[in-house]
């Protein structure tokens, strides 16, 4: 019975367990994710309608950022826009 063969794996690809990392873009760099405080991160729940969950995601996707880094910014842009802060 022949060996099983396994794929060389560099150690770039293989990702540890809480110290997975973010791939690089098109040009070669490391995005930069905006720092976002985590200490004391809770559970905000509510429901939205199936077309704006996709293009909330898609947009998340296509900044390069986490939901809710998006929904920060989305909330101080609308604060900012009235004045609020």
């Amino acid at each position: 019975m022949a060996a099983k063969r396994t794929a060389d794996l560099s150690p770039s690809l293989v990702a540890v367990k809480g110290r997975a990392g973010v791939a690089p873009d098109a040009t070669g760099r490391q995005p930069e994710a905006p720092a976002v405080p985590s200490a004391s991160n809770e559970p905000l729940n509510f429901k939205v309608d199936p077309d704006f969950r996709r293009r909330f995601r898609l947009r998340a996707a296509e900044a390069n950022l986490k939901l809710n880094a998006l929904l920060r910014e989305a909330l101080e842009a609308w604060e900012e826009k009235r004045g609020i802060r």
